[in-house]
């Protein structure tokens, strides 16, 4: 099964004692399903899944699943240090029903394309799942070669690439190299233009959780294939990209649960330890930038 469209890697939302905050999680797949999301991929990086137990895990899991009921698909992230963890999470995502699974390799020692390559391809072996590779170099320190994307994407069920990077000619490489019917999405607005018009199936962008319509909108004008209304609708989408780039890459999760906590909803906007939140300063900072874009009016004094 080949993937496609809008899918928003969730956030894990925390109550007050820092436990899984299950009912703001079912409100928020609801919310985005509601505003018209393909799909929906839990224990992704702004999932705050690499501090997550394996309970908490399961728990999310199992939350989304139940909460989506069939109505778009289910992405789970089962990424690991340890090809035999990530197989494990893979069972449990199988056995809740999940309809795929994303895998970002984490690195301890060194990582090399080949280890890749045969993470990977043992994943793939033992589901039916339909896997999704995650590179992401930023965090990682590892950037999958676009070669080695093209060998594993002949594997049956290896369906599809999240492509977080900032070098718009790696994606493009990918889109050059891999079979028409597997599924590039680009993970950052710096890559979107040139992913979507050269061919990528959608996106998986962090700030879709804020507000997932321009990302909607954007999509289906690709896809009916009017890129004039595309390049029109491209700025919302890329101004969106303020929001998560004014601080390093490890305020992420708290600038997206500030953000939605500032157009109105009721999150806790805890982030798991040791990840940092936002201080005062740039919580007023990112409300400028969401009255800047047209997220919020001027004088907002939600949030915190």
């Amino acid at each position: 099964m080949a993937f496609s469209g809008v899918i928003p890697p969730l956030i894990t939302p925390f109550d007050n004692e820092g436990k899984i905050d299950e009912a703001f999680l079912r409100s928020h797949v609801d919310y985005l399903v509601e505003h018209g999301v393909h799909g929906v991929f839990c224990l992704g990086s702004v999932g705050e899944f690499a501090y997550l137990s394996d309970e908490e895990k399961l728990k999310v899991m199992e939350v989304v699943v139940e909460e989506v009921a069939g109505r778009v698909p289910v992405l789970v992230g089962v990424g690991h240090f340890s090809c035999k963890v990530s197989v494990d999470y893979v069972k449990a995502a199988e056995r809740l029903g999940a309809d795929g699974v994303v895998a970002i390799l984490l690195p301890y020692f060194h990582l090399t394309d080949d280890m890749a390559y045969e993470y990977y391809v043992s994943l793939a072996g033992s589901t039916g799942l339909p896997v999704i590779i995650y590179n992401f170099p930023a965090v990682t320190g590892f950037d999958i070669k676009p070669e080695t994307v093209a060998r594993l994407a002949e594997v049956e069920n290896i369906t599809g690439i999240k492509d977080t990077v900032i070098d718009v000619q790696h994606t493009l490489k990918l889109l050059e190299l891999v079979p028409r019917g597997f599924s590039v999405f680009p993970g950052s607005e710096i890559t979107l233009q040139a992913a979507m018009e050269a061919g990528a199936k959608g996106m998986i962008l962090g700030t879709s959780n804020i507000t997932p319509k321009p990302s909607v909108e954007l999509y289906e004008a690709y896809k009916s294939g009017d890129v004039a209304k595309a390049r029109l609708l491209l700025p919302k989408v890329v101004s969106l990209l303020q929001l998560v780039s004014f601080t390093p890459i490890q305020y992420l999760p708290s600038v997206i649960k500030n953000a939605i906590k500032l157009t109105g909803r009721p999150i806790n906007t805890g982030v798991r330890k040791p990840l940092p939140n936002l201080s005062a300063e740039q919580l007023e900072k990112l409300r400028e930038k969401m009255v800047e874009i047209g997220l919020l009016e001027a004088g907002n004094t939600t949030g915190g």
